[in-house]
Formats: structure tokens, C-alpha cells, sequence
């Protein structure tokens, strides 16, 4: 008996010595919970979801035992997709200590964050933003990302027009960096088919309704039936509440966007873009997911859908949080002192399974390796109210090519036959 005493005194000595040598390292969090017009980005409160989830996993599951992470509340700003006063908010956090800056979901203002994590050397960690100068280590070496660049994801929309034959488009992109490097890629893109863009267009982001109605309007009178647009969601949404009003979703018209619409748009909005196509990041089977949606499901009290744009953005932040708990164990096992600016170097080292797939970074990029992406069809909403995007393509593993399986395809106008 009096072994076992001495054995269990022996252990809560050690526990007592782990917990008073532990650390708790604060991380900051820049969420777009509301764009700049009120609208509300539902997306940004499930992307909390996933930091929420992980930061439970970690420090549950003992990843970086004795230490754990936290995100206080005062260290979560919602700075609206927006990059004003971007750099003001990143310094305030990074005064209070945090060793890492993550969300950074949306691009032109990533880029700020990115250049203000440079100069105080905290690391920027993204789960959305997918500009294409972002992939630069050189450019932006204190920025890393959990998605793929827009090389990938407008790309795979233009392969999509090329493979039902369609060969003459309009395009419209915003001016930002978002805007501009998707601009470089459908100008490449179309090049590898002969598609020709009969008709370019830019436009500030957040622009007026007045703005987008404009170029919907030559658009319609030059008689172009197949329009692609890179922007984000509340351009977007303008952009189909055009596309209603000058009555375009019709049979022989396809509409191509990068940013899937939110569950709360006006039927109008729905009526223009019920046939369009767009891309996001597709998630893989594997037990590091199911166990993902096992606790999402527990905490939401939802029915987790892979095809959900909320779910797969929860999903992303989920894993862009376990990131930076793989990165602090491995200084760990290295006995390399945690902070932001050692951070960094192994942020860049780390390969894990993540419940949307594998982990890992290129020399030279700061983009994650294997992130396939598939294609969503919109078909309107269901006799519950629900949206229903409907995946037609995927991205292959092995050659990253397009695989498209379109039995299911709804083309604008609700006809289930491509356009001619």
C-alpha cells in the first residue's frame, strides 16, 4: 500500500511540475463576420467554429502537453473582408502578445497582414485567402495558407467551358489582388483552348448595384451568353441580382463564379444564379474527418454536408489552426523556444493528415501540397428552403487534371442540356 502512495504522490508531483512549467501561447484571430455592408458572412461564423474545435482538440488530446493555445476574445477582431485599418488592427494584436495571426480570409487584405506580419515577424496563417502573388515565400515570407492559389480555382472553370465547347466569354474581376492575379489566370487559361474574351471588365470591390448593372447591360447587348466573374460574395450576389433583372438565366446563356453564394440570399439572387458553376476546396474521406464532423456535428447540432461551402470553410480553419500546434511540437521535440518568430521556419516543416487532407509545403511556396478542388452547380433551393450546390467535377490526385462526372448538371434557365 504504501508503494502505491508513493507512486501516485510521484505522479501528481510530475503533473503539478508539467503544469507550473506550461505555457498557454496566444494566437490572433482577423474573421469577417460582417462585410462592409452589414451583410452577414455566415461563412466567418462556421470558420469560428473550426478555430473553436480545434483549439479543444489540441489542448484535450495533450498535441503540445504540458502547453496549450488560446484565442481570447479581445484577440478576435471582424474586420469585414476589408483592408481598412488592417494593418492598425494586426499591430494591436501583436502588441498583446500573440505569436501568430490567423483567418486572413480574404485576399487584398491578407496581403496588409501579411506585410505587417513581416515587419514585426509574426506569421500570418490563412485558411481562405488564395491570391496568387500570396504564393511567394520571397514576396510575402512571413504568410503560409491551408488553400490552394487561384491559379487552381479559377483555372478549373475555364477547363470546365472548354470541355462543353464553349469558346467565346465575358469576364469581369475586381481591381484587388484577389482580382488581378485571377485576371493573369483566365488571361493564360483561355490561351490553352482559343477561347476568346470578346468583352473584359473591372470594377472596385464593394462597387454599387448601379456599377454592376452597367456591365451587365453591355454584356446582355453585346450578346455574349457565357460570363465569368471573380469576386467576392456580395459582388457576386450583384452580379446575379443583374443577371435577374436583365433576364440572362436562360436556356443557352452558363455563368462561372469564384465565390459560392450564402444560404440567406434575396430569390431574386437565386432566380440569376440557379445553373452557375464554382469552385471550392474538396474534402477526402478519412478518419481525421469523420472524427472532425463527429464534433461538429455534437457542437452545431447540424447534419455536417461535405458539399456545404460553411462546413468545408469550418473544415479549412479547423486545419489551419492544428497547424500551428503541429509547428509548436515539432520546436518542442527540438527543444526550440515557441515564439513568432521561430514560429515561422516550422510552420513550413510540418506533414499531417488534417481532416481536409494532408499537410505539407513546398520549398519556395506558401501553399499547402495536395488540396484537390472540385466544381459546385447551384440548382436553386429546395422545396425546405435549403441551397443545394451539387459537385459535377473533381480535381484527380495523382495529375491534378479535371474530372468532371456533369450527369447532374442544371444549366441557367433550369435545362439540363449545355448550351450550343
Amino acid at each position: 500500500m504504501r508503494k502505491i502512495y508513493s507512486v501516485l504522490w510521484c505522479l501528481s508531483l510530475l503533473l503539478f511540475q508539467a503544469d507550473s512549467n506550461s505555457e498557454t501561447y496566444q494566437i490572433g484571430g482577423m474573421y469577417t463576420q460582417h462585410y462592409r455592408d452589414g451583410t452577414y458572412a455566415e461563412w466567418g461564423e462556421y470558420s469560428r467554429i473550426g478555430v473553436k474545435l480545434a483549439i479543444e482538440y489540441i489542448n484535450n488530446s495533450g498535441l503540445i502537453w504540458p502547453d496549450t493555445i488560446e484565442m481570447l476574445p479581445e484577440n478576435i477582431i471582424d474586420y469585414h473582408c476589408s483592408s481598412e485599418n488592417v494593418a492598425l488592427m494586426v499591430k494591436s494584436l501583436i502588441e498583446r502578445g500573440v505569436i501568430a495571426i490567423t483567418g486572413a480570409e480574404c485576399s487584398n487584405p491578407a496581403v496588409i497582414m501579411a506585410n505587417s506580419g513581416s515587419q514585426s515577424k509574426v506569421p500570418v496563417i490563412s485558411y481562405g485567402a488564395n491570391a496568387g502573388e500570396l504564393s511567394s515565400t520571397s514576396l510575402y515570407p512571413w504568410f503560409i495558407r491551408v488553400v490552394s492559389p487561384s491559379e487552381s480555382y479559377e483555372k478549373y472553370l475555364i477547363d470546365l467551358a472548354a470541355f462543353f465547347n464553349i469558346r467565346k466569354i465575358a469576364f469581369i474581376h475586381t481591381t484587388d489582388a484577389w482580382g488581378k492575379g485571377a485576371s493573369r489566370v483566365i488571361d493564360e487559361a483561355v490561351k490553352n483552348f482559343d477561347i476568346e474574351i470578346l468583352r473584359k471588365f473591372s470594377f472596385s470591390r464593394d462597387s454599387s448595384q448601379k456599377e454592376i448593372d452597367k456591365i451587365l447591360k453591355i454584356i446582355k447587348e453585346s450578346n455574349i451568353k457565357h460570363i465569368f466573374i471573380t469576386a467576392p460574395t456580395p459582388d457576386t450576389v450583384k452580379f446575379f441580382r443583374s443577371i435577374n433583372k436583365f433576364d440572362l438565366n436562360k436556356k443557352g446563356y452558363s455563368f462561372y463564379a469564384s465565390e459560392l453564394i450564402l444560404r440567406d440570399s434575396p430569390n431574386d439572387v437565386i432566380s440569376g444564379a440557379t445553373g452557375y458553376f464554382a469552385p471550392i476546396a474538396s474534402l477526402q474521406s478519412s478518419p481525421k474527418l469523420n472524427e472532425y464532423i463527429k464534433n461538429y456535428e455534437s457542437f452545431t447540432g447540424e447534419t455536417a454536408d461535405s458539399n456545404s461551402g460553411n462546413f468545408i470553410y469550418s473544415v479549412l480553419s479547423y486545419d489551419h489552426i492544428i497547424l500551428i500546434a503541429h509547428a509548436i511540437k515539432l520546436m518542442k521535440d527540438r527543444d526550440i523556444d515557441v515564439s513568432g518568430e521561430n514560429l515561422m521556419d516550422y510552420l513550413r516543416r510540418v506533414d499531417f493528415i488534417g481532416a481536409s487532407g494532408r499537410i505539407s509545403y513546398e520549398n519556395g511556396s506558401n501553399d499547402r501540397e495536395f488540396a484537390p478542388i472540385k466544381i459546385m452547380n447551384f440548382h436553386g433551393k429546395n422545396k425546405d428552403g435549403k441551397m443545394v450546390f451539387k459537385p459535377i467535377a473533381q480535381t484527380d490526385k495523382q495529375t491534378g487534371d479535371l474530372k468532371i462526372y456533369g450527369e447532374s448538371i442544371i444549366w441557367p434557365g433550369k435545362s439540363k442540356k449545355a448550351p450550343e
